[in-house]
């Protein structure tokens, strides 16, 4: 327990009294009046039970002086009355002060109280405003980072329209710097006509408070390219508008595709209309198809992959008898009386052109006799089958083309027959003629021998005239006989080289060549031909004869025999540098006995027929053409089915 001055202060002032009284002996008492001192001391500590033991130690005192000394009673009274009455007085006081003091000491805990809510208060506040600075900072970071990472540019203006905040996008854009765009206006970066219609969007934010979009266009380089401009009003805290947000991004992208979307748009509108078109057009095809159909005189049946006949056009109705009926496949050959040309074996459906045109196959000139009840007289037809296919190659169905061929059969009969007949009679009247030729020959010549020098010149003249027409004449009938022997004895089948042919062809004429001082070029590789080996070399020994024969004057024949290679088939070319063939003569020296010269050259005019009917024979075509630099091109072809040497 601490004590306040004033507490040690009133007990030495007693003490001290006490001392006086007992050793200061003085006449009268007024030292007992020092005994106050310390009761009013105590008193001042504002202790009421310092103040009351005080009194009782200061009454003790001064009895006991009093008693020591045996001195006056009276004054001590009078001051112990003083003093007690002091401690009456000082009573309210103290209780006064004292609650004065509690109060104070109350009154000062609840300020101490106040003052640490105060600090805790202003600890908080503290707290709370840095943690608001600090979350500012944080914000302000978080919408930079967020609005530089943007994928569009963010600009802000206060309402002087000067720029207060440009992101990252935006300066990537411009190409201007930072410091160049912060606290100065449209005016100061861009021309004054531009900057005058961004001053206008800006205005009509401030004044509506109302959001503007645009989409502005602009050029880089050769490059156009379009940006969306969305302008918003900035408002504070009160909700007054301080000033304007841009944002700009770049739509070019969008842009062509919008207009590419509408480039399309017009142009599936055009496609429409051409559609249109087109389905009208094909309205009006299909009406021409059917048209043509309905007049051809062939017959056209067409079916599914299934069998079911989608079309039967009238002239199919008119050569089988009947039209199209919902029979099944299998009941076919039975149902139109479908035969093999022998008239006695039914087809198998599987056979029939119309079910290997189904299945994918090509059927080209297939001859079907048709018998039932629905015709009077069979007929034979000619049919002709292809598979039916969608665009992307599979197989529809099938269609087929025929003709009733009955009428033309019998008449190729009959040709057939004919020719042979003239055949037989040519060969016997060349071969028969030629016996009493050799007798005229024969004995002209022996008149010429034995009796020559009887006649005057001109009846020799006349007998060396019988001989040589007696000589034309017999080759006249050679090579008669040579071409009725091509049309009987011809055999294709074999593989026949032209190397081979051709080195036949120059031993025969070997003793000419030289004659001629003519010279023979053989370009190889040659083929491999599919003909008879025998009409082949004479068909090639004419060409290579009339290239040594026909020739310029004064010039040796030059002739090249090469291969021949194209849509004909391939066969050989022999090439010379004669006069060359006019080209009204170039289909008529094939003609037999046809020539494009006069009698002064030897020959028959049979020579090239002998090479045409030989191609032919073997499928392949003759014929001759201008050569570059002069001469003739003398092209024989064969059918297909040899192969290359």
């Amino acid at each position: 327990m601490s004590f306040a001055p004033e507490f040690l202060l009133s007990a030495v002032t007693a003490l001290l009294v006490c001392g006086v009284d007992l050793f200061w002996r003085s006449p009268g008492s007024q030292q007992a009046v020092l005994y106050l001192w310390p009761v009013w001391i105590a008193a001042r500590t504002g202790s009421l039970r310092w103040t009351v033991c005080m009194s009782a130690a200061v009454t003790v005192l001064a009895m006991g002086v009093w008693l020591v000394r045996t001195c006056a009673w009276e004054p001590r009274a009078w001051m112990l009355v003083s003093c007690w009455g002091i401690v009456l007085t000082v009573l309210p006081l103290i209780r006064a002060q004292r609650q004065s003091k509690e109060s104070e000491a109350r009154l000062k805990q609840m300020a101490e109280q106040r003052g640490e809510e105060l600090a805790l208060v202003q600890q908080q506040k503290s707290t709370l405003e840095m943690e608001a600075e600090q979350a500012l900072r944080d914000s302000e970071a978080l919408y930079h980072s967020l609005v530089d990472h943007l994928p569009l540019a963010v600009l802000r203006k206060d309402r002087q329209h000067r720029y207060t905040f440009v992101n990252r996008k935006f300066l990537d854009f411009s190409s201007f710097s930072l410091p160049k765009i912060l606290g100065h206006t449209d005016y100061d970066l861009f021309p004054e006509e531009l900057a005058e219609r961004y001053r206008a969007g800006d205005e009509r934010v401030l004044q509506t408070g109302l959001p503007v979009d645009e989409i502005e266009s602009y050029r880089r380089g050769d490059d156009e390219r379009w940006v969306q401009v969305h302008k918003s009003p900035v408002y504070d805290a009160s909700r007054q508008i301080v000033g304007t947000q841009i944002l700009v991004s770049d739509v070019t992208d969008r842009r062509r595709a919008e207009m590419s979307l509408e480039a399309s748009a017009r142009e599936l509108e055009a496609k429409n209309l051409e559609l249109k078109r087109k389905g009208e057009e094909l309205e009006e095809q299909a009406e021409l198809l059917e048209a043509i159909l309905n007049s051809l005189a062939d017959g056209v049946v067409v079916a599914d992959e299934n069998g079911k006949f989608l079309r039967w056009n009238p002239a199919a109705a008119g050569i089988v008898g009947v039209g199209a009926a919902p029979v099944p496949r299998e009941e076919w050959p039975e149902f139109f009386g479908l035969y093999h040309p022998d008239g006695q074996t039914p087809f198998a459906q599987e056979e029939l052109p119309l079910t290997r045109a189904i299945r994918g196959e090509t059927v080209e000139n297939l001859e079907i006799l048709v018998r039932n009840p629905h015709r009077g007289e069979p007929a034979v037809i000619s049919v002709n089958g292809r598979p039916l296919r969608y665009a992307a190659g599979r197989v529809r169905g099938g269609v087929v083309v025929f003709r009733d061929v009955t009428a033309a059969r019998r008449a190729a009969e009959e040709i057939r027959a004919k020719k042979e007949d003239l055949e037989t009679l040519l060969y016997v009247t060349s071969h028969d003629l030629r016996e009493p030729l050799r007798a005229i020959q024969s004995f002209s010549r022996l008149v010429v021998e034995r009796y020559g020098e009887r006649l005057d010149d001109k009846g020799r003249d006349f007998l060396h005239r019988v001989v040589r027409a007696g000589e034309r004449l017999d080759h006249l009938l050679q090579d008669v006989l040579m071409l009725s022997r091509i049309e009987r004895t011809v055999d294709r089948s074999a593989q026949v080289p032209a190397q081979g042919v051709v080195d036949d062809v120059l031993r025969q004429l070997d003793t000419r060549i030289r004659e001629t001082q003519g010279v023979v070029t053989v370009h190889g590789p040659l083929p491999v031909l599919r003909a008879d080996r025998r009409w082949a070399t004479q068909a090639v020994y004419n060409l290579v004869s009339n290239a040594l024969k026909y020739t310029r004057p004064g010039i040796p024949p030059e002739v090249e025999i090469a291969p021949w290679s194209g849509p004909e088939g391939q066969g050989l070319v022999v090439r010379d540098r004669g006069p060359g063939v006019p080209p009204e003569f170039e289909e008529r020296i094939f003609q037999l006995f046809q020539r494009a010269v006069g009698r002064e050259i030897e020959g028959t005019g049979a020579g090239l027929a002998i090479v045409r009917r030989v191609a032919e024979r073997h499928g392949g075509k003759a014929w001759v053409q201008p050569r570059e630099g002069g001469g003739s091109e003398f092209i024989m072809t064969f059918a297909a089915g040899g192969r290359d040497a």
